[in-house]
């Protein structure tokens, strides 16, 4: 397990996707938290704002599905769904009498950590070192990096989730165009349900998903239940995706 963890990593690091999209989140995310710091960008109605922090809202749109699934989904169709259909790598990892299993945990961790890298924790580097640079230090008092940890801790869990299911997209499809297809596609139905769909039996669903859990992760104020039962969906789902994804990769023809 240890090898292919250095071997995933080492695949991670000599990506190109992977660097493209570091350079692409650090450039945007930068400029974002510029344009607010220096009000030329207004948002309202956040919940950073409600918190009393509307100088991090540049952080908003990397805590989107519909855009966050963009930057996950690429990854994993230029790092995970080529190794299918244009090498035989997964197939002699296999013939080196790893397991099916291993290989999948290895690939879901290495590509999490990735996914990790770019979605949350380059956005909020960046707004902390703009913070200290705009001279407005003050900002990160103890009940405001609570607030940001409780958020990001929670967001975190859920994304584990996320992760898992595109990687068993990417793997099962071996194409990196289907890939961020499919994934925008269910982004855009779980969009469609949380804004639009009425019907309680579907929100009571939809409620009780770690989709949901991703808008409820950053609520100024939640109770105990709140925060129990968000930590109870993150690591439920995240059994039964990983669940799932080991179930197909040990069931799927390798050529």
């Amino acid at each position: 397990m240890t090898n292919l963890l250095k071997a995933e990593f080492y695949k991670l690091t000599r990506n190109k996707t992977f660097w493209v999209l570091v350079s692409s989140v650090t450039g945007l995310s930068a400029l974002l938290h510029c344009l607010i710091l220096m009000d030329w960008w207004l948002l309202s109605g956040t919940e950073f704002e409600k918190a009393g922090i509307s100088e991090f809202n540049g952080l908003s749109p990397f805590i989107v599905l519909l855009f966050f699934n963009l930057l996950v989904s690429t990854l994993a169709g230029f790092f995970i769904s080529t190794e299918l259909n244009q090498s035989g790598v997964i197939k002699n990892q296999m013939m080196s009498g790893n397991k099916r299993t291993n290989i999948f945990m290895a690939k879901y961790i290495v590509f999490s950590l990735g996914s990790f890298i770019i979605t949350i924790l380059i956005p909020f580097i960046t707004a902390i070192i703009l913070v200290f640079l705009f001279g407005l230090g003050d900002l990160l008092s103890v009940t405001n990096l609570m607030y940001l940890a409780r958020a990001y801790g929670l967001f975190s869990l859920q994304f584990l989730s996320f992760t898992a299911i595109v990687l068993t997209i990417a793997i099962a499809t071996e194409d990196s165009g289907k890939t961020i297809i499919i994934t925008l596609l269910l982004a855009i139905v779980m969009f469609a349900i949380e804004k639009f769909i009425t019907q309680p039996v579907i929100k009571l669903f939809y409620e009780n998903t770690f989709f949901y859990q991703f808008n409820e992760a950053f609520k100024y104020t939640m109770t105990s239940g709140e925060l129990i039962v968000s930590i109870l969906i993150g690591v439920i789902s995240f059994v039964v995706f990983i669940s799932c994804g080991v179930f197909m990769i040990n069931r799927k023809e390798i050529k």
